[in-house]
């Protein structure tokens, strides 16, 4: 059994059928094509963080509850004065517009704010129906501003911002109709705002919503072009060849047709995570491919027919292929155990388009080099036009060839050294991430709500969902109190800088000497649409919220557990009832604190999976061991750079490990696999190890360079999260390749060098190995 488990022979049927297997291929691609017609974009945060906890039960259970908060378009205003008479009527009249927008179901402005009742339980708005003829302004600004509904949420403290939330109706939930919507209502600001010289601009959820899907699309475009343009000006400056582009291109483009077909046909959407997978696919496909296109060129190099020189490069390349292929795949798995959906799916979907990958380069390469190749004729020695490029990458090689083999324990102890040094600022690392990091940091979107944290009481929630049991009944007194009491310690928190409730309405309504009895008379008679977002008495539940700015998800959480401990004393004084704290950011700061740590221990069981799996395909423990420091390695170095750049752990870039070590873990498998051939033909592991280096230096260094320059495009994401996972990629990737070169080799040689005690002045058979080296050499 070789060490791809007998499955590169399937290359060898490919190669004896090389019209039929294209034909399948053609009617297979089609296939996918349609499928691919079917593929979406989802831009729902939330999915992102959907869980069977306690937590997200909860959230969905407020959305149920309380329908109109949670999915508003924020209108951020901005001006010199918002306190003039005319820019208040400008302001007023965008307001009532508002209302008048198709889908806006609701509209809460410091325009909503009115006085108390009177005796007779009228209420009128504060601000006058003339504001011009307003006698005191200043009266009016004080007012507004001390308004219990109004101040800090609504309307700056120095008057310079103002705030319009828009609730929709929930049939405009799908992306197109949210378009439509926040389209209409940017112009009906445009129109009323533009001469008066105010600012507006939009944010929330439903606008994050749309801003990620157009990041997702655009992406896309600029993933496919980057990576197939720099894949094909790699390939034709070292190949210099369209036959040898072609078949380096066909089973990249094949694969992520499959990919992208089959998420079609099973109904999955592209979030910003799936969307780095085209990319990933791409990379992977064509850096085999080139893998088994060297081969291949070096066996024409020796004359070799061309049936057969694909066929041994097959035999040869083929295992190493099929073992990468697995590697990558298990090392996606591994995300399958974090009990989360949305990172679950998205191992699946990256692992089942990996393991494509490698059907699609034995279902094209081999009929393809055996029908275009046969066109060019024996090949003369050396690689023509890009002997330049060749000789450039070779010059590499034979100088990390030449350091290992004169100084081996050297280089691994510096390996060996860094691994510790950078192992530990990786351990320093800790979760970093906050809500808004999904949006990109230069749309406006983002600037509003950097906005509203410093100016207003900030654009996050925290949801105190307090429920009595279905069958009771207390009074509305006695509902209050228990609303009062949770108010209260929500209020106490340095945390939150603004607490709204029931609690929040009495006060207000209290300055009209009216009793508990009476407000929820008068809610159920206006009908306002600021009660359906704090009480509900079909369900028996009150909504407390409390808003706060910016905070990293580890504060965060530390936070909501210190608040849980101060309700304590609440839940004792009312058993019956519960209070149960959510809200998205903190949903979301709970489940990426969890998701992280989770993804943490996927990836060490990735790594012990396929060292494992290294070792029991190469028969060797040796192997297995060897490889454990260069693919650690760049893993711990990537996490100093988080942890001395300040950036912290985010579970984009703990996958981004995950997906980085199984990448790179690929061209270990191949270093093994040459050592392996160069070791049973030379027999010292010092020649061998040489000999390995300047064999496939040269396809390891175009390969990392494409899959640098693939997965790197994904730096030019829009999306923080996506750009994160492309720079710890790179980095990745670009420590695996000194490692493969110079720290795997210089293992290797310690390593093998104690356990055959072998001498560096290699005694018998010195002369024999000469000249083998040289011709091994020369047919490169």
């Amino acid at each position: 059994m070789t060490a791809g488990f007998g499955l590169e022979k399937f290359g060898l049927l490919t190669l004896k059928f090389p019209r039929a297997t294209l034909l399948v291929v053609a009617a297979v691609t089609a296939f996918f094509i349609y499928g691919g017609t079917l593929l979406g974009f989802s831009s729902d945060i939330r999915e992102i963080f959907r869980s069977g906890s306690a937590d997200f039960a909860t959230l969905e259970e407020v959305e149920r509850q309380y329908p109109d908060s949670g999915r508003d378009i924020l209108i951020l205003v901005e001006g010199h004065d918002l306190f003039r008479p005319e820019t208040l009527e400008t302001l007023r009249n965008f307001h009532l517009d508002l209302g008048l927008v198709e889908g806006v179901k609701s509209t809460l402005s410091m325009f909503s704010a009115r006085h108390p009742p009177d005796a007779a339980g009228k209420t009128v708005s504060l601000f006058p129906v003339e504001i011009a003829e307003t006698d005191d302004m200043a009266e009016l600004r004080a007012m507004v501003q001390s308004h219990p509904l109004v101040s800090g949420r609504l309307i700056s403290v120095d008057g310079s911002l103002c705030l319009f939330v828009i609730s929709l109706d929930r049939k405009y939930s799908d992306v197109e109709a949210l378009q439509q919507r926040i389209g209409e209502i940017e112009s009906l600001a445009r129109a009323t705002l533009a001469d008066s010289g105010l600012k507006f601009t939009l944010t929330g959820s439903s606008v994050m919503r749309v801003e990620i899907i157009g990041a997702l699309i655009r992406d896309q475009k600029t993933f496919r072009i980057l990576g197939l343009s720099v894949a094909t000006l790699l390939c034709w400056l070292f190949f210099r060849s369209i036959p040898y582009v072609i078949i380096a291109l066909a089973p990249a483009a094949l694969a992520i047709i499959g990919l992208k077909g089959g998420m079609g046909l099973a109904g999955q959407d592209i979030n910003v995570l799936t969307n780095v997978i085209p990319g990933l696919v791409l990379v992977i496909a064509f850096a085999s491919a080139l893998h088994m296109l060297f081969a291949i060129r070096r066996k024409l190099g020796r004359s070799k027919d061309l049936q057969e020189a694909i066929g041994e490069a097959v035999i040869e390349v083929g295992p190493a292929c099929v073992l990468t292929a697995a590697t990558t795949t298990i090392a996606l798995l591994s995300l399958t155990i974090v009990p989360h959906p949305f990172i679950t799916g998205f191992g699946l979907t990256a692992a089942t388009g990996t393991a494509f990958t490698y059907v699609a380069i034995m279902a094209t390469v081999p009929p393809l080099a055996l029908l275009l190749l046969g066109k060019m004729g024996p090949i003369e020695g050396g690689w023509g036009k890009a002997d330049s490029i060749h000789r450039a990458f070779e010059a590499i090689s034979r100088i990390c060839a030449t350091m290992v083999r004169a100084n081996p324990a050297a280089i691994a102890a510096i390996g060996i050294a860094l691994a510790l040094v950078c192992g530990t600022f990786y351990a320093l690392n800790k979760p970093q991430y906050q809500y808004q990091d999904n949006l990109p940091k230069g749309s406006a979107a983002f600037q509003a709500i950097e906005a509203i944290n410093a100016k207003l009481s900030g654009v996050n929630t925290l949801k105190l969902l307090v429920r009595w049991p279905p069958d009771a009944k207390p009074s509305p007194a006695a509902k209050l109190q228990v609303i009062r009491e949770a108010h209260d310690v929500l209020s106490r928190d340095a945390m939150l800088r603004l607490v709204s409730s029931m609690h929040s309405v009495q006060s207000w309504y209290d300055a009209g000497n009216r009793g508990a009895d009476d407000l929820f008379t008068f809610l159920e008679k206006t009908k306002t649409s600021l009660s359906g977002r704090l009480i509900s008495a079909e369900h028996n539940s009150a909504v407390i919220t409390g808003y706060f700015g910016s905070i990293p998800a580890a504060d965060l959480v530390a936070g909501i557990n210190a608040l849980n401990g101060a309700l304590s004393d609440v839940r004792e004084r009312h058993p019956g009832v519960t209070f149960a704290l959510t809200g998205l950011v903190p949903v979301s700061a709970h489940a990426s604190t969890d998701m992280i740590n989770q993804l943490s221990w996927s990836l060490l069981s990735a790594v012990a999976v396929i060292i494992l799996l290294i070792g029991l395909a190469y028969r060797s423990v040796f192997a297995g061991l060897v490889s454990i420091l260069p693919n650690v390695l760049p893993i711990f170095i990537a996490g100093a750079w988080l942890h001395l750049s300040g950036r912290g752990l985010q579970f984009t870039s703990v996958v981004a490990f995950t997906i980085g070590f199984g990448i790179a873990v690929d061209s270990t498998i191949h270093v093994l696999n040459r050592y392996r051939l160069a070791k049973d033909e030379l027999g010292s592991s010092r020649d061998a190890i040489e000999l390995t280096i300047r064999t496939i230096g040269s396809v390891l260094i175009v390969s990392t360079l494409v899959l640098m320059a693939g997965i790197g495009g994904t730096v030019f994401s829009e999306l923080p999260m996506v750009r994160l996972y492309g720079q710890v990629i790179v980095l990745l990737l670009a420590t695996a390749l000194a490692g493969d070169m110079l720290f795997l080799p210089a293992i290797i040689r310690v390593v093998d060098g104690w356990a055959h005690k072998e001498s560096d002045d290699a005694g018998r058979g010195a002369k024999k190995r000469k000249p083998r080296r040289a011709d091994a050499a020369k047919a490169q």
